[in-house]
């Protein structure tokens, strides 16, 4: 059965060092918020005493961070349980797409490309 979800990618940056995020995980659309506080989560636990989110997580993705999430590879596995759809019958709005109450299914529009 097909769920809506979003590509997340860390460490994408437009402030003078631009450089475009790493992607991270797919990551069901209903899940999005609890991903967010759970990376908030490990932030509070791992950061050190001036870090900002964003120092921490420009570590993560380069692979220099020595708390127990050092790379994309460790937030991947910190998340992975988030990305476990339920049966539909346990939750069948997991299934529909925000403001939409039909199941989420792909579709390609006019012009857009489908490869």
């Amino acid at each position: 059965e097909m769920f809506p979800n979003y590509q997340m990618s860390l460490g994408g940056r437009s402030d003078g060092q631009t450089m475009l995020g790493t992607t991270c995980h797919r990551i069901p659309a209903k899940r999005v918020i609890p991903v967010i506080l759970k990376i908030i989560e490990l932030f509070k636990q791992n950061k050190k005493s001036n870090d900002t989110l964003k120092d921490w997580i420009h570590r993560i993705v380069n692979g220099k961070e020595d708390s127990e999430i050092k790379s994309i590879l460790d937030m991947r596995k910190a998340l992975d349980s988030f990305t476990i759809p339920p049966t539909k019958e346990d939750d069948p709005d997991f299934y529909n797409d925000y403001g939409s109450d039909s199941s989420y299914h792909t579709k390609t529009g006019k012009g857009e490309c489908a490869a």
